[in-house]
Parts: structure tokens; C-alpha cells; sequence
């Protein structure tokens, strides 16, 4: 993390995109204003990268974005402690703490946090947010209030305190389990109500039975015919629900086929015979699935994966502080 004072604020760079340097100006650089002293830690969880950031004065924080930025993703507040609000998209959301909001560092943003604050913050894969959801979730904290808005609070809340006890593919697969409730979570908020009870019991079923099959072949009619339920009947349950059957199907080997990568015990295993375990054959197929997924290629998600620094912290903080553990002070 690099931090340049200038008479407007302190220009803070690298906080989550810790590999950047003075001469690659990290995606995620925002100007920062504080009444007094603060501190800033940054580790990862695979492809999340975090930051957890601590003060006893007011900070307002102003996105700064570089055309040469590399991430794309989104970002997930979390306010732990003191009061906040967020501004994006011509929405403001207040926060208490347990409050959490998404929001893009690709589009202006304003951020304020009183004093006594404790925030996290979470730099997400691409693949996290869908396209076509982008505009509607960005500051909006009612996504913290719905149930797996919930689940996903306190996970990272248990997260962030025992991360420095994870190891390192402990640590990578947590970060998938964070990134996959998010995506539960906006599916939720996207198609609210829950399915009548006979409905959810045979939704349950159904994804039960695709995942104990995902090796084989698996069809929208195998699977109706399995559950004696038409095709028709099967489309239909799965689109209330925001999905479509062959899409939920092939998410779900794509996503064991990029936790198997990731594996240190597979690695010797090629990549087309780790995609066939989860039936995908094809191994153009899947690098044009996993490509358009995880916006890289299986290959190098595998060397990404495997490259990751293994060494978890030993300081008590939460995971490995890259950058030490920064101090940021800007008077008035």
C-alpha cells in the first residue's frame, strides 16, 4: 500500500491491489480525508482482496479512478463498528454496524465513516457480480437485512477474526465460499419471496440430485424425468428462481472444476482431466466457459491458484499484512 499527502487529502493506493507499485498505479486508489490518525490492513482470501481499516476520527473517502486500472470488480463495505454512509448512483445508504453495501470503484463514489470506526472492506472478483445486476445493488443496504444478507455478515465477521489461523487453501476456498453467498444473496434480492413449500422441497431435491451427478450426463429432461415432474414444470421452477437449468448445471462444474484447480493434491492431474470428472469433455468448451465465468483461462487460474503466497499471518492480525499494517494521518 503506497500513500501520497498532498493539501486535498492522502492519496491512497495498492490497499486492496497489493501487487501494484509507484510505477502501476494500483486500481483502487481513492482520496482520503481524516481528522486524525488511522490504520489500514490488507491481506487476501484467495481472489478477495481485504482491507480492514480503524480510526477514532471521521474519514470521508473519494473514489479516484485510473483508466489503467486492472480490477473491474466490485467492492463490499462492511461497518463493524462507529456509523457511516455511502453515496453511489444518486443513492445514499446510512450504516450501523452489521450494515453492508456493494458499490463499484469504476463509477464516483463517497464514502464517510465517524469516529471509533472499524471497517472492512472486500475487493471482488468480476465474476461476483453479474453484468446485468451492477446498476440496481450498488448502495443499497437493504442486501444486509435480507437473509442471506445475514448469513454473509456473519460470516465475515468470523471470518475476519480468525482468518490469521487459516491456512493458505483454507484461506482460497473461504474466499469462494464469501463470493458464493454474494452471489446467492443477489439472486435473492433480485426475486424476492420464497417458493410455496411444496415447490422449495422439490427445488431442494432437484439440486440435490444435480449435484450428486454432475459427472454424468445431465439433461432438463433427465432430471424432470428422475423427479416425475415435466420439462416445462422443471424450467419453471428453476426460473423463479433467476436461473435456467442448463446455466445452474453448468455454474456448478465450472465452480468444482475451479475448486479442484486450486488444489495443491490435483495439480499433477491435467486440466481437461479435472474438467471431465465434472462433465465437461470438451476442452475448448471449457476454456471458453471458464473464460467467460472467471474472466481468465483454466490454466492460469491453476498458476494463479498455485502461485498464491502461502504464509498466514503472525502478527494476530487477519491473514498476511503485504504492505505492514499502514498508518494514515491527514489533518483537517
Amino acid at each position: 500500500m503506497r500513500i501520497e499527502h498532498g493539501d486535498d487529502g492522502a492519496l491512497v493506493f495498492g490497499y486492496l491491489d497489493t501487487v501494484a507499485t509507484a510505477g502501476n498505479r494500483a486500481s483502487d486508489a481513492v482520496l482520503v480525508r481524516a481528522e486524525g490518525s488511522g490504520r489500514a490492513r490488507s491481506y487476501r482470501l484467495g481472489e478477495v482482496g481485504a482491507c480492514e481499516i480503524s480510526g477514532d476520527h471521521g474519514m470521508s473517502v473519494v473514489s479516484r479512478v485510473s483508466p489503467a486500472a486492472r480490477y473491474r470488480g466490485h467492492a463490499l463495505g462492511l461497518l463493524m463498528d462507529g456509523r457511516g454512509a455511502l453515496e453511489q448512483d444518486g443513492r445514499r445508504a446510512s450504516l450501523a454496524p452489521g450494515d453492508f453495501v456493494l458499490y463499484s470503484g469504476e463509477r464516483p463514489f463517497r464514502l464517510h465513516l465517524g469516529a471509533h470506526h472499524r471497517y472492512l472492506l472486500l475487493g471482488l472478483p468480476e465474476h461476483s457480480v453479474p453484468p446485468e445486476c451492477a446498476g440496481r445493488i450498488t448502495a443499497d443496504p437493504e442486501l444486509s437485512r435480507l437473509p442471506s444478507g445475514r448469513i454473509l455478515t456473519a460470516m465475515l465477521t468470523e471470518t475476519t477474526r480468525l482468518a490469521d489461523r487459516l491456512g493458505p487453501v483454507a484461506r482460497w476456498e473461504m474466499g469462494e465460499h464469501l463470493t458464493a453467498v454474494l452471489r446467492t444473496l443477489i439472486r435473492e434480492s433480485g426475486h424476492g419471496g420464497t417458493a410455496p413449500d411444496h415447490r422449495a422441497a422439490l427445488l431442494d431435491r432437484v439440486l440435490d440430485h444435480i449435484d450428486r451427478h454432475l459427472g454424468e450426463e445431465l439433461s432438463p429432461e433427465s432430471i424432470a424425468a428422475a423427479h416425475h415432474v415435466s420439462v416445462r414444470s422443471l424450467h419453471a421452477l428453476f426460473r423463479s428462481q433467476g436461473e435456467t437449468v442448463n446455466g445452474y448445471v453448468r455454474g456448478r462444474r465450472l465452480d468444482r472444476v475451479r475448486r479442484d484447480l486450486a488444489a495443491p493434491d490435483l495439480m499433477r492431474l491435467p486440466v481437461y482431466a479435472v474438467a471431465a470428472r465434472w462433465g465437461i469433455r470438451d476442452a475448448s468448451h471449457l476454456s471458453r466457459l471458464f473464460r467467460a465465468r472467471f474472466g481468465v483461462s483454466p490454466r492460469r487460474f491453476r498458476q494463479q491458484a498455485l502461485e498464491a503466497d502461502p504464509a498466514p499471518a503472525r502478527d494476530g492480525g487477519a491473514g498476511r499484512d503485504r504492505a505492514g499494517g499502514s498508518a494514515l494521518r491527514q489533518n483537517g
